[in-house]
């Protein structure tokens, strides 16, 4: 069975990120009116509209994240949504971040058009940014 193209899409936009290509993943996997939704009480929670949004917004948590990886374990799929099982792993400033989560996309067009965030626990990431 070959994989969804949603699940390509997102699965790209994983490792853009690992390879720190914010370029790519802003002009190539980001619809133009893409909102991403983080939770929490952290200084990254909040809803990002639009591309600079979203790019400004992975721009700081990569500058607060110290070495933070992705590892997604498994992806579910239907035609405009996918789900990714995945394992947050981080280390700053002395703090070890290793979490896991769910990331579901909505993918419109081969492009990703919005993103939710739930992390397993809300506090303890809020508090590897803090």
């Amino acid at each position: 069975m070959s994989e969804h193209p949603n699940i390509a899409v997102v699965r790209d936009s994983y490792e853009a990120l690992a390879k720190g290509d914010l370029d790519r993943f802003r002009d190539d996997l980001l619809a133009d009116d893409v909102t991403f939704h983080i939770p929490g009480r952290g200084a990254l929670a909040g809803d990002y509209r639009g591309k600079a949004a979203v790019a400004d917004y992975l721009s700081r948590f990569v500058e607060l994240g110290g070495v933070l990886r992705f590892e997604p374990d498994a992806f579910l799929s239907d035609d405009s949504q996918v789900a990714a099982l995945l394992r947050i792993r981080g280390e700053r400033e002395g703090r070890i971040l290793d979490e896991r989560g769910v990331h579901v996309f909505r993918v419109t067009d081969g492009k990703i058009s919005e993103r939710w965030s739930f992390p397993q626990d809300t506090y303890v990431v809020d508090e590897f940014f803090a």
